[in-house]
């Protein structure tokens, strides 16, 4: 059996100057793009006028089966002088998915950016955003600054003042219908929208507080983490004005937990056992197991190991027989179950056994109480 630990590092915070571009990550790391920049801090901003720049709903094409019931959201932000609208449409289905998630079971929220559900909707989205900078000849910095100052305009709320919760991590889609939320919140849709952008970003954990970071190529200037040999340039995400490598004077020279944008699916599992039969030396008993993927990603190569324990004979033993059921990989939000029988011995003690493991998560045991036969 396999565990899959949740992934985070511990590191000091740095000060840089011009860097080079480094190598890929390695293996089982997300492996994007370096950010490069381009007179990044040599702006000439236009006067502002009164002519918005008006992005087109970006999600006509997206499909839903209540095509007609969204959520209408209006956005205004300024970058480089220029002043930008966007409607956005978004299906409350998708919302609602979300909204009914728990909230309360993921300590590393990089998972809250990784979902698998909400990939149409927001790729509709970033491809928006890749066509204007095209229009606009922004450069790699200026892009990925371009959805920043998006997300940094958004206002900033307490989870206890909107959810009465002390926290209450929101997933993308939950921010921009809620428009805003608190840190977490913005640097998770921020770190969600660049990394399908294919930029190279990680979720950087402060005390009480979260940013993102994005990997530096040639020019890039500034406060940055080191991770894996890599740069991670500090993006304040809760606040208008801020660009890649500004940090907040309250969080330099603060030790920060890397979050890795990697996948962890995380796997639900309960199960009852119920008498059918008896003969002479055994009683058996059928053992029902329900299974849900509640994390993001697919769970690959899932396996269930379902047994009685053999208690009087020691630390390790079963009652054959055991069982070993290969399942299908299960996908985000996936449902299913198993069964099997087994057969205890009459006067014994025993305990049922259930354990859900595979290649990419957690390994789950659930286990009865002790009984006699």
């Amino acid at each position: 059996m396999r565990n899959y630990a949740l992934i985070g590092l511990i590191i000091c915070l740095c000060f840089s100057g011009c860097i080079s571009p480094y190598d890929n990550l390695g293996a089982g790391e997300y492996n994007g793009y370096n950010i490069d920049a381009n007179n990044n801090n040599e702006y000439n901003y236009a006067k502002d006028n009164n002519i918005a720049n008006t992005i087109n709903d970006a999600n006509d094409s997206y499909k839903t089966s209540n095509s007609n019931k969204y959520y209408i959201r209006h956005y205004e932000w300024k970058y480089k002088g220029n002043l930008w609208t966007w409607d956005l449409k978004i299906p409350k289905e998708l919302y609602n998915y979300y909204k009914n998630k728990p909230h309360n079971r993921e300590e590393n929220y990089a998972q809250y950016a990784l979902s698998d559900y909400d990939k149409p909707y927001l790729d509709s989205i970033i491809q928006k955003f890749k066509e204007v900078s095209a229009e606009k000849g922004y450069s790699d910095y200026d892009t990925v600054m371009f959805v920043v100052s998006f997300v940094q305009s958004l206002k900033y709320t307490s989870d206890s003042t909107t959810t009465g919760y002390d926290e209450y991590p929101r997933y993308p889609i939950e921010t921009l219908v809620d428009d805003g939320g608190d840190c977490e919140d913005t640097a998770i849709l921020t770190a969600s929208l660049l990394k399908e952008m294919g930029y190279d970003v990680v979720l950087i954990e402060l005390p009480n507080h979260m940013a993102v970071g994005i990997k530096g190529g040639d020019g890039i200037y500034g406060s940055y983490y080191e991770y894996n040999g890599n740069r991670y340039y500090y993006l304040e995400t809760t606040d208008t004005g801020w660009n890649i490598g500004e940090i907040p004077d309250e969080y330099k020279n603060t030790n920060a937990i890397i979050r890795p944008m990697i996948q962890i699916p995380k796997m639900e599992l309960s199960f009852s056992a119920n008498y059918i039969s008896y003969d002479a030396s055994y009683i058996y008993y059928k053992v029902h197991c329900d299974i849900e993927n509640i994390g993001s990603g697919t769970a690959k190569n899932p396996k269930l190991y379902i047994c009685a324990l053999a208690l009087s004979k020691g630390d390790g033993y079963v009652w054959k027989p055991d069982h070993v059921i290969e399942l299908d990989d299960y996908v985000e939000g996936a449902r299913g179950s198993a069964e099997a029988v087994v057969k205890i011995p009459r006067g014994e003690t025993s305990q049922i056994k259930c354990v859900l493991y595979g290649d990419n998560f957690e390994t789950v045991e659930v286990s009865s109480e002790v009984f006699n036969t």
